[in-house]
């Protein structure tokens, strides 16, 4: 590129300050462009756009995502089923059975969720290896859902799980992993980052992965189980929103996402934590105690076994943290309710006698249900009550439904199968005549 400038002559005529301005202005362009020239030849022209997926990873998320809601259609909703108690005629219990479901427990839903976030957000990709810690019916949703999708599950499980419970979740596909009940979580997230795979934590996301928002007919319908509690009250019993929702909770996610969603449509219903004898999360709910509390700290009860199967805090030794250690959103709780374990595990037997096969946890809210109808004894109106059936008693028969367990296991130290006996008949007379099963001579039984 050549470049050629006359300049002004003392005889041209345009001598003047501003013909000298106008050519050191065209110099200085024209130096501009000598140096800029070479630039745009030399410097290649970058892509308007790029894939931030390879097409194979977009494909896979693609088919991953169509096969979750292509499962959530199969799903449909679970049983609602009226129990009749008549010790209790003016108050109407309902349970939702989500033993029903693919995987045979409550989990079934939040899982579908938890894995739906995962893939959402690119945290599971085609390869990725999924590790979560469980009490056993987290595992085998997580199991059944990582299988249909494609991708490997390792459920890591404390030493002593009930055999029943390690079936269900090799029989999806799932691997198994035993340690000490303290060391679960934190060996499920060691082993995923030994390995390079994702550490799901159902404790920590299960608040950002829960549903709480209303679908309507939308045939992409919410999974969110108050939802389906409402549409079921509403087309198969005629009936408005029950006054309790009764729950208890192990990650968390199930009670606060039905919290969250009755809180976001203003509706009329209060939602009950139902918490086991020695769990954590009553005191935590009710005044955010054990927040800055490890394990062996002054001041953190210590946890009595046997516990209630999969709810409950108290196993891990880390302070109870949101979005952490728990998803339970205390401040969408409007109860909070607690029971001795040797009552809810005879509470099992209980509802066997009206016809239900259910877990511990399943008990657990029935009894708070129980105990509540009792204590508001309604005379004029009927009042409603919905408690979740998590999973069936087939689950504890080498455990809570096992007499030599009671007595010679865990159990024993909080006056095994006696003390179990006992709680069975203050419970049956609750149920058919409605006297209360805890203010009646509560210490008559060694709670």
């Amino acid at each position: 590129l050549s470049l050629s400038l006359s300049l002004p002559s003392a005889h041209s005529g345009i001598n003047t300050p501003l013909s000298w301005f106008r050519l050191f202005s065209e110099m200085s362009s024209l130096l501009l462009l000598s140096l800029l020239v070479p630039l745009a030849f030399a410097a290649p022209v970058p892509n308007v756009t790029d894939e931030v997926l390879s097409k194979e990873e977009r494909e896979w998320r693609l088919n991953a995502i169509q096969k979750l809601w292509n499962e959530r259609h199969t799903m449909n909703h679970t049983p609602l089923v009226r129990v009749e108690v008549n010790g209790t005629p003016m108050v109407e219990y309902f349970i939702k059975n989500e033993t029903a479901s693919a995987s045979g427990t409550l989990k079934h839903r939040f899982v579908w969720a938890l894995i739906l976030w995962a893939v959402t957000e690119g945290k599971i990709k085609a390869n990725t290896s999924v590790f979560d810690s469980t009490s056993g019916n987290t595992g085998a949703s997580e199991a059944y859902m990582c299988r249909l999708i494609g991708v490997n599950y390792t459920a890591v499980v404390a030493d002593n799980l009930e055999e029943e419970k390690v079936k269900q979740i090799t029989q999806f596909g799932g691997k198994i992993m035993k340690v000490p009940v303290q060391l679960r979580n934190y060996m499920a997230e060691k082993e995923a980052e030994k390995t390079g795979g994702f550490f799901i934590n159902q404790f920590g996301n299960a608040n950002g992965a829960e549903e709480f928002h209303e679908s309507g007919d939308y045939m992409m319908e919410s999974t969110n189980v108050f939802h389906e509690i409402v549409e079921d009250l509403r087309t198969k019993y005629n009936l408005s929103y029950p006054e309790y929702f009764i729950h208890s909770a192990g990650t968390g996610g199930t009670i606060s996402s039905v919290g969250k969603y009755i809180t976001r449509y203003n509706l009329p219903t209060k939602v009950v934590l139902a918490d086991s004898q020695f769990s954590l999360f009553y005191d935590y709910v009710l005044s955010n105690k054990y927040s800055n509390l490890s394990t062996g700290d002054v001041g953190r009860p210590n946890w009595t076994a046997p516990g209630v199967a999969g709810i409950g805090y108290g196993y891990n030794p880390d302070p109870i943290i949101f979005k952490n250690s728990t998803s339970l959103l205390r401040t969408v709780i409007d109860e909070v309710a607690r029971m001795p374990d040797m009552a809810s595990i005879a509470a099992m037997r209980s509802l066997r006698s009206l016809g239900i096969d259910a877990g511990a946890s399943t008990a657990l809210n029935f009894l708070v249900a129980l105990f509540k109808g009792i204590e508001l004894n309604p005379q004029s109106e009927k009042i409603r009550m919905v408690i979740i059936m998590g999973d069936p008693g087939k689950f504890y028969q080498s455990t809570y439904l096992n007499d030599d367990w009671v007595e010679n296991g865990s159990p024993k130290d909080l006056g095994g199968l006696k003390t179990l006996k006992c709680w069975q008949k203050k419970i049956d007379d609750a149920i058919n005549f409605g006297i209360n099963f805890i203010t009646t001579n509560p210490t008559s039984c060694d709670i």
